[in-house]
Parts: structure tokens; C-alpha cells; sequence
């Protein structure tokens, strides 16, 4: 695991935090490697929490991401940021 690469994935969870505030969501990398956050039914005004799917693997910990997942997933967020 690249810690840099870590805090830099931290530090866009904490923007998306900032952003929703409430609700659990699922950043899912799809296979050409294009992630997209969706928002678990069923939990709008349970604290924020963000989960990661990889090719049907899910992942609590930002620590257990693997490295491609984590790459993906701050781009996505950096250009969710610009818009």
C-alpha cells in the first residue's frame, strides 16, 4: 500500500464527507476502471460512511483498497470537485 497514495484517498473521502454529510456509500469501480459513488438505500440520515467494490469484493478500509481502486476513486472525486 502507497501510504500517499492512502492519505491522498482519505483526504477525497473526506471532501465527499464534507459534501453528503449523511448516508452509507459504495465508490465501485466498474471493469474499464471508471468508478461511481451510489448511496445505499435505506440509511439517508445514518452518519457518513464510504465503502469500495472491486470486481464483487467489498472493502471497509481505505488501508484494504488496492492501489488501482484507490487511483480511480480520487480522480473521480477530483473531477466530481471541479464541477
Amino acid at each position: 500500500m502507497n501510504a500517499s497514495l492512502s492519505n491522498q484517498a482519505k483526504e477525497a473521502a473526506a471532501f465527499l464527507m464534507r459534501r453528503y454529510r449523511h448516508g452509507a456509500y459504495r465508490a465501485i469501480r466498474d471493469p474499464e476502471g471508471v468508478v461511481s459513488l451510489w448511496a445505499i438505500e435505506g440509511s439517508p440520515n445514518a452518519p457518513f460512511s464510504l465503502s469500495f467494490v472491486d470486481k464483487g469484493r467489498v472493502y471497509n478500509k481505505i488501508e484494504d483498497v488496492p492501489d488501482h481502486v484507490l487511483k480511480a476513486f480520487i480522480d473521480q472525486v477530483r473531477k466530481s470537485a471541479r464541477n
